[in-house]
């Protein structure tokens, strides 16, 4: 299902972050394919989970309580409740432990996001989450030239730490051991990698083989081109997004464009 037309039927900001979660596009795809979901994966659990979101829908509280009870309010932390909520209320997986770190003496080695139970095949994996959101520069196919809000946040640094480090981490004898003690053997590592990038307007040009083909596309503009294309457009307001809107797309934060090329003129948007 198309996934703007998905969201667009549900009024609760929180309910269309959690179909955000589940029926967007991959962003970052590992070279080994049994690490990767494939997109017909996320549509079945949209499609099997709809009458749930339907029902949250008309009655969020369930859900806002739940997203609410976490401390960290950062989206990444965020968007890991989304998914463990969907583990609480579907079908065939089951969430056994999520964020567990995993130590060798007093050193920590790392955390692993969900270890998680197909009830189905009884099989136990372990998955690793993330929400990106990047910026490009030319030449695109250069992971390292794809930036985060902080510029210590870039792709190629991120895959790096997925495949070299957070994906292995079932495979020390820490992890291991802590598995053991619970009765469990991990027989698989999968990413869940969702989020967007944001190419040059008007490019939407090459982007490094990390990532899936059908990632979600935007654009960013300097403060001279906004004005220079923007304001010929017929653009009746512009929104802006703070990082909790950056899923569902939604805020009370409208411009008309000629006063908001101004504000950007005098660093008033943040």
């Amino acid at each position: 299902m198309e996934l703007n037309k998905a969201l667009s039927q549900f009024q609760s900001p929180h309910v269309k972050d959690l179909a955000w979660a589940i029926l967007s596009p991959t962003l970052m795809q590992t070279h080994n394919p049994e690490q990767n979901f494939s997109a017909d994966f996320f549509q079945k659990a949209y499609q099997d989970f709809l009458p749930h979101l339907e029902k949250l829908d008309l009655d969020p509280e369930p859900l806002r309580d739940f997203l609410n009870k976490g401390d960290d309010k950062r989206l990444g932390p965020y968007f890991e409740r989304l998914w463990i909520y969907w583990l609480d209320h579907n079908d065939q997986y089951k969430c056994l432990a999520h964020n567990q770190q995993i130590q060798d003496k007093n050193r920590t080695l790392g955390e692993m996001d969900l270890i998680v139970k197909n009830q189905q095949t009884q099989k136990i994996e372990h998955w690793e989450l993330s929400i990106k959101f990047y910026l490009g520069i030319p030449p695109f196919n250069q992971a390292s030239n794809w930036i985060g809000p902080s510029l210590r946040d870039r792709l190629d640094i991120k895959y790096k730490q997925l495949t070299g480090k957070q994906l292995l981490l079932p495979r020390y004898k820490t992890a291991q051991q802590f598995c053991n003690q619970q009765g469990w053997k991990v027989q698989q590592s999968r990413s869940i990698s969702k989020g967007c990038l944001f190419y040059p307007y008007p490019l939407r040009n090459e982007h490094p083989s990390i990532i899936s083909t059908h990632h979600l596309k935007g654009y960013w503009t300097t403060q001279h081109q906004f004005a220079k294309e923007f304001n010929r457009l017929s653009l009746k307001g512009i929104c802006q997004l703070n990082k909790k809107s950056w899923m569902n797309l939604e805020s009370n934060e409208y411009y008309d464009p000629e006063e908001f090329t101004k504000l950007l003129a005098h660093d008033e948007i943040k």
